[in-house]
């Protein structure tokens, strides 16, 4: 226990769906937020994973999230729709998202769906991925609560904001982005905080808004790149938010609607419709081996793409399953006891 535990895939995820089945989420949509979580830990992406379980079910006990949402789609066109997320996990309205813009791309060339009234989505990389693997290129902007600080103050202006974007290579690969508009996102301060491990210098400030590498003391990330990160999380809202007829940052900073939720803007264009998609995969792949001959520079070993970091460690976790830090899994456990879920056989 001390270097925490192996689990797998299935082992995580069949927990995962009990926990959320004791919580009265019906079992496809317990699935379905389950998979998202254990997706984000098997791409690398832990901040994203178990380690948002207590976090998950605090939201539940507080009805900030509706276990048992009803999406409604509220205004349609032939390329885009706008989703009423009814509080869900985000997971479940972004399932809607992708099948939406798939489906209108297919039809116009181009779909493009606001999601609002959602809640926390996941690793937003696992949407983008998704129409990739449908022939397509996709882009996702996320917007949420103020907790990051707008450049030049000291306290939450903007949200970490995601971004990702994806379009497929050659022999089924995946060019794939996803970062945030802070330094370190709200996980990643979560996971320093669980861990114990010292911030880097300027991720955070404190309560006080003085920058701190204490993960004890972090409160507010900040943006990455100055005004630049808080510029772009400013204008997502406006993309997001806005369209949707669901406003977050302005509310909240006046003391509002302090209640958690999210909205998501995701685009799917169907290359095909533009040119012939193997060319464009080949374009992809070609443009990929140009950048790898590049001369490196002595800190690198190798030159990655997009995507490639995490494909890599996706194929060693499903193989060999993944390690849990002690107290990440001590936290699950913790949970899953509360409410008599069973827990698995880990190594």
């Amino acid at each position: 226990m001390s270097d925490g535990v192996r689990i797998t895939r299935e082992a995580a995820t069949e927990l995962l769906v009990g926990i959320f089945e004791a919580r009265n989420c019906p079992s496809d949509e317990a699935l379905l937020v389950a998979e998202g979580l254990v997706w984000a830990d098997l791409r690398g992406i832990e901040s994203h994973g178990l380690v948002r379980v207590p976090q998950y079910m605090l939201r539940l006990d507080k009805g900030i999230v509706n276990p048992r949402p009803e999406l409604k789609i509220i205004k349609e066109t032939p390329a885009a729709v706008v989703i009423d997320g009814d509080y869900s996990h985000g997971q479940i309205a972004l399932k809607l998202a992708v099948e939406k813009a798939i489906e209108k791309a297919r039809q116009v060339s181009v779909g493009w769906i606001v999601v609002g009234d959602t809640t926390h989505t996941g690793a937003v990389s696992m949407y983008t991925r998704q129409v990739a693997e449908a022939g397509m290129a996709a882009l996702y902007m996320g917007g949420s609560q103020p907790n990051m600080a707008y450049y030049g103050t000291k306290a939450g202006g903007v949200s970490t904001s995601p971004i990702a974007m994806a379009v497929p290579r050659a022999n089924g690969k995946i060019l794939s982005l996803d970062l945030s508009t802070a330094i370190a996102g709200v996980g990643k301060l979560l996971q320093h905080k669980v861990s114990g491990e010292p911030l880097g210098e300027g991720w955070a400030l404190d309560d006080d808004g003085n920058p701190t590498t204490d993960p004890l003391k972090a409160s507010l990330p900040t943006p990455l790149g100055g005004p630049k990160g808080s510029g772009m999380s400013l204008m997502f809202e406006c993309m997001t938010s806005l369209m949707a007829g669901r406003a977050i940052l302005a509310p909240w900073i006046r003391g509002e609607n302090q209640r958690h939720h999210q909205s998501a803007l995701l685009a799917a264009i169907d290359i095909s419709q533009f040119g012939d998609l193997n060319e464009y995969c080949e374009e992809v792949e070609g443009l990929a081996e140009a950048i790898k001959t590049l001369p490196k520079s002595d800190e690198v070993d190798e030159i990655m793409m997009p995507g490639e970091r995490s494909d890599a460690i996706y194929e060693e976790r499903i193989k060999n399953g993944y390690v849990v830090p002690p107290k990440v899994w001590a936290k699950v456990v913790e949970v899953a006891e509360k409410y008599s879920v069973r827990l698995p056989a880990v190594g």
